[in-house]
């Protein structure tokens, strides 16, 4: 029987990189041999145990890209050889939530690389209205970044940005300055970028941000209010924790919008309730994405609207899997994504 190479997650930081049977395509899906994954935050959760209600052992990945390898009865509009990113949201297809179309809410929703054995395979099966076509050309590492650009969007579509808002970004990782770009790109004015991190905010700056400020949330409040001449439009948190939500609040003019856009556990016991009541804050949550946000995220990442090269931090073989990630632990600050290279050149 044919084997593949797989990077398994058999207990937190216990990742072995083992052999396994190639999957064989069911009718109605369809087998990608994997090209790149790129590691993100809640890949390191889970590596370090952190992340609520995993299984292990589990094979870990989520944005990813490959080639169609092989196609099961019944499937059309792929073909052998195309370029495909992946939607790794599971949904069950048949709650409530999957009825009105919100299947990224499903009750009983997985994750690719979470509930479901994810890209740190050399091939992974799924069905086939999971896989996206990329156009000739695009380098697929780059191109994994299209999978947290969906979600970037999704957010800003419920937020419904209007030309000459203002836009604070609080924390400039890969989705912050992706929240950052598509911001300016929707017209938004000024957008201000908040990091503490000098080289995220140049790269915030290269993206079109009005302001860069060199500091925490909650030393960012007053220079915000300043900027915007009484406050902001809207917040989007990518940095998590009641401390930077207490301090986007703040930040807001009676009526804005703050969109909790971070993955955080934290209790929010500390923030103060009055300014919901007193300035009609509206708090915006936002959880992955939905199919209807990849094509166009495909189109801005291909165009060049949104230059994604410069993304990587670090490509690793799928046989260093475990080193990829003791750094990325090591160095979480210092890294915006990590790839992983599955080696089937």
């Amino acid at each position: 029987m044919a084997e593949m190479r797989a990077a398994v997650l058999r207990a937190p930081r216990r990742l072995e990189v083992t052999g396994k049977a190639i999957p064989q395509p069911q009718p109605g899906e369809v087998r990608v041999k994997t090209a790149a994954t790129a590691v993100c935050h809640t890949d390191l959760s889970i590596y370090t145990g952190r992340h609520p209600g995993v299984r292990y052992p589990v094979v870990m990945g989520h944005e990813s890209t490959g080639t169609v390898d092989a196609l099961g009865d019944g499937v059309s509009g792929l073909e052998r050889g195309d370029a495909v990113i992946v939607d790794p949201v599971i949904a069950c297809g048949h709650c409530d939530c999957c009825a009105r179309g919100a299947t990224h809410l499903c009750r009983n929703a997985g994750i690719f690389g979470r509930e479901v054995e994810g890209s740190l395979n050399q091939y992974v099966c799924l069905p086939a209205h999971h896989f996206h076509p990329l156009p000739a050309g695009l380098p697929l590492a780059d191109a994994t970044l299209i999978e947290t650009l969906a979600t970037v969007r999704h957010a800003q579509q419920r937020l419904a940005l209007r030309r000459g808002e203002a836009v604070v970004v609080l924390g400039q990782g890969a989705s912050g300055i992706l929240h950052t770009r598509l911001a300016v790109l929707a017209g938004a004015d000024p957008v201000i970028a908040v990091s503490r991190s000098r080289w995220k905010l140049d790269m915030a700056s290269a993206m079109g941000a009005k302001h860069a400020l060199d500091t925490g949330a909650e030393g960012a409040v007053a220079e915000v209010q300043r900027l915007t001449g009484g406050g902001a439009d809207v917040v989007i948190d990518t940095a998590g924790g009641a401390t930077a939500m207490r301090a986007g609040i703040d930040m807001l003019r009676p009526g804005g919008r703050f969109c909790a856009f971070s993955i955080s556990h934290d209790n929010a016991g500390e923030v103060n309730l009055f300014p919901f009541y007193y300035k009609e804050v509206s708090v915006i949550g936002s959880r992955a994405l939905l199919p209807e946000d990849m094509a166009p995220s495909i189109e801005l990442v291909a165009s060049g609207t949104i230059p994604v090269n410069g993304f990587i931090s670090a490509t690793y073989p799928l046989e260093r899997t475990a080193e990829a990630f003791e750094e990325y632990e090591r160095n979480p600050g210092r890294i915006l994504r990590i790839v992983i290279d599955a080696g089937n050149d």
